[in-house]
């Protein structure tokens, strides 16, 4: 049981590099994906956000002009 052991540590020893490159490839790979995914969700949010805030402008001058009208309205 030991010597399969040893063969195991010593290839791991002597690809040390190669394992290292690939696991740092698939974190890579793993971070890029999981950003892009962000980055879309961010964007999405921010047209949401930007739909919103276009809606309420366009509330406030419409009451803006509401307002201003009925004061002249009055005479002020």
């Amino acid at each position: 049981m030991c010597k399969p052991i040893k063969d195991y540590l010593s290839i791991v020893r002597e690809y040390t590099r190669e394992i290292m490159t690939f696991g740092g490839f698939v974190l890579v790979c793993f971070v890029y994906t999981d950003f892009r995914t962000l980055a879309r969700e961010q964007a999405a949010a921010a047209a949401e956000t930007a739909e919103i805030l276009r809606a309420m402008d366009a509330r406030l001058a419409h009451l803006e002009q509401a307002t201003t009208a009925t004061d002249h309205e009055k005479g002020h």
